[in-house]
């Protein structure tokens, strides 16, 4: 960081690795478009993604569609059975092959000079090709993108030497499990909606939202129907290297969120963040739980890509969605507008971590691992 300056006279603090000793990570950093760039080939191009649930690929032919950073890719069910991942890209002329979700039925047809794909991305046919010299189908496939599956959870990843996702989040998905042991039987609700959150542009950059998600210090200022239903005293936020965890207990059955029945089988929160821009979570009530992926198309501008799950027979309240749709989440996206202007202003240096040895509901740790671990990944420097 040692060309960047605060008030272009003081050079930025480095991070450090304890947090109560430790400056934030510099405004610059969020709004720079080449730090955007590098972030795509050091962090998205390298960690896993998620892309969706295998519960949304029952039959040959339905596919999905992802962005990671700007790189299109799909994933689709085989007729025989298997799910696999590619490219979202014509070999051809480079058209994009797939939109949104849907059925591809046996095989998919680019829309611009429709040479045709099997569902196991071999090249089926290339109109006009017959008579064309030294022209060999089998060098046209589709190009593949690794894909794996946890706890139902289809996760892509455009580095082909990646460690496996379930050694790169150790002790995630057991814990996941422990906490909802009906996760196996969850299924995407078709349609779900809380407010206007599906699909929802963000003006902020990416890692603000990602931060946002991973402290409660703002929550008595800016959430006072959560902490009414979340009790800060109980909230904790504990790293494990590349995923963390937040959790809090049920403070009030009856309070300014929304109701929560004495019997309902949830009876806290629970959020796990997985580096460097997925986010699980499940909120008392019934066995429900939200999916969030923030993924940034510019430096302030970020696509919030959101899908629910429940277990069979289990469906979220109406005061549930509305309140995280209407009410909890405007809360956050304000905050997170504001700090991502914030951050460009020229009256602004580098913060602090707050660190309260005894109130862990309202310490920043969980901010300063993030940062530590983007920062490893950037390749910036760190304070011995």
């Amino acid at each position: 960081m040692s060309k960047h300056t605060r008030a272009n006279t003081v050079p930025f603090a480095t991070l450090n690795h304890e947090a109560a000793e430790s400056y934030t990570l510099p405004g610059y950093l969020y709004s720079d478009p080449a730090t955007l760039e590098q972030e795509k080939r050091r962090v998205f191009f390298r960690e896993w993604q998620l892309i969706g649930h295998s519960s949304q690929l029952r039959t040959p032919g339905d596919y999905l569609t992802g962005d990671i950073a700007g790189q299109k890719v799909f994933i689709i069910r085989g007729r025989d059975e298997v799910n696999r991942a590619f490219f979202n890209v014509c070999q051809h002329r480079a058209h994009q092959l797939l939109e949104g979700q849907g059925n591809a039925r046996s095989v998919i047809v680019c829309p611009y000079h429709a040479w045709t794909y099997r569902t196991d991305g071999s090249l089926r046919s290339a109109r006009g090709t017959e008579k064309l010299p030294n022209f060999d189908p089998t060098d046209f496939g589709l190009t593949p993108v690794r894909l794996e599956e946890e706890l139902g959870f289809l996760f892509v990843n455009l580095d082909p030497l990646a460690r496996p996702v379930r050694e790169v989040y150790a002790g995630l998905f057991e814990d996941m499990s422990r906490a909802m042991p009906w996760i196996d039987e969850a299924t995407i609700i078709p349609h779900a909606k809380q407010g206007d959150l599906d699909e929802t542009v963000m003006p902020a950059n990416w890692k603000i939202l990602a931060e946002n998600c991973l402290e409660c210090y703002h929550c008595q200022p800016a959430h006072p129907a959560f902490v009414d239903l979340i009790s800060l005293d109980s909230y904790s936020c504990t790293s494990h290297g590349r995923w963390q965890k937040s959790h809090g207990e049920i403070k009030r059955h009856d309070n300014k969120a929304y109701p929560v029945d004495l019997e309902a089988p949830i009876q806290d929160s629970s959020f796990w963040h997985l580096f460097p821009n997925i986010q699980f979570g499940c909120m008392p009530g019934d066995n429900v739980m939200t999916t969030f992926t923030f993924i940034p198309q510019a430096t302030g501008k970020t696509f919030l890509k959101m899908h629910m799950l429940s277990a069979p027979g289990h469906l979220p309240s109406e005061e549930r969605c509305n309140y995280v749709g209407d009410i909890l989440w405007p809360e956050d996206e304000a905050l997170c507008a504001s700090v991502h202007e914030g951050l460009q202003s020229l009256g602004y240096r580098q913060g602090r971590f707050v660190v309260h040895p005894d109130r862990p509901g309202i310490s920043e740790n969980g901010v300063h691992h993030f940062q530590k671990v983007y920062a490893e990944a950037m390749e910036l420097e760190l304070a011995p």
